[in-house]
């Protein structure tokens, strides 16, 4: 059975203009995506930080750095305890994993510790990461849930990584603001450098780099690994079950190393 990474996007699980604001609407659309495929897929959730993370960081990045881990994990931790709650309430086994019991930085970098994950996933249980704030001997370091998955697919490799926004998927400006917004189908190694160049002349950060951050971390990790990296709309729950399958989205962005797709 395959194992798909699903991330729970900030932007679409919370307001993000409106601090620690839940959208329970989406919510209740998360739901009904996983409960359409959980039984044919294995899914390790992780959920985006939103207005709670980011609010947090925001105000609290020039206190000491004890105080910023606090502040960071008490925001984090508390969107995901919503969502896992939640999710549990309406009859789905997730349980939450704190990141920072699972990653921390060494001397070499990043050190994982997937083995709570793997046998989480082999039990039919959805473990539940999330971007967090992670302490390190210099400082605070905010990894968001794309780094997160990035570093567990080094131990759990998923057959695809499906992104959910608030938007039908990258497109060369906000298409919430702007008029002239077109959908970025596909992004491959032959065209990344113009679509990071469009997204560097719109860019809209938060406090993990925005949306041309990730593109430019995704479209790294998918060229690296193979693996595809499918972004679409949560409340779009037909496109959203499609992707998390291996089909074409009816709408959607696909970061691919490959011309021709490996959907099925």
């Amino acid at each position: 059975m395959d194992v798909v990474f699903v991330k729970v996007g900030g932007s679409f699980i919370t307001h993000k203009d409106v601090p620690v604001k839940l959208n329970f609407q989406a919510l209740q659309t998360l739901v009904k995506i996983i409960h359409r495929v959980r039984d044919r897929v294995k899914i390790l959730l992780g959920n985006g930080g939103g207005s709670f993370a980011h609010y947090a960081v925001l105000k609290y990045r020039v206190e000491a750095p004890q105080v910023l881990l606090a502040k960071c994990h008490q925001a984090t931790r508390s969107l995901n305890r919503i969502i896992v709650d939640y999710l549990v309430e309406s009859g789905i086994p997730a349980t939450a994993v704190q990141t920072s019991s699972i990653i921390c930085t060494g001397k070499d970098g990043f050190e994982v510790f997937s083995k709570p994950v793997k046998l989480m996933l082999s039990s039919g249980v959805i473990p539940v990461v999330y971007g967090e704030c992670i302490l390190s001997e210099d400082g605070v370091h905010v990894v968001s849930t794309e780094k997160v998955f990035e570093l567990l697919s080094r131990y759990i490799r998923p057959s695809r990584i499906v992104l959910l926004t608030d938007v039908s998927g990258i497109y060369t400006c906000n298409p919430q603001v702007c008029r002239d917004a077109k959908l970025i189908e596909k992004i491959t190694p032959e065209n990344i450098q113009f679509v990071l160049e469009v997204l560097k002349s719109a860019a809209i950060s938060d406090v993990t780099g925005g949306v041309y951050s990730k593109v430019l971390s995704m479209s790294t990790f998918s060229f690296r690994t193979g693996i595809e990296v499918i972004i679409t709309s949560g409340f779009d729950i037909e496109s959203a079950v499609q992707a998390i399958m291996g089909l074409p989205p009816r709408h959607g962005t696909l970061i691919s190393p490959k011309s021709q797709s490996s959907f099925k």
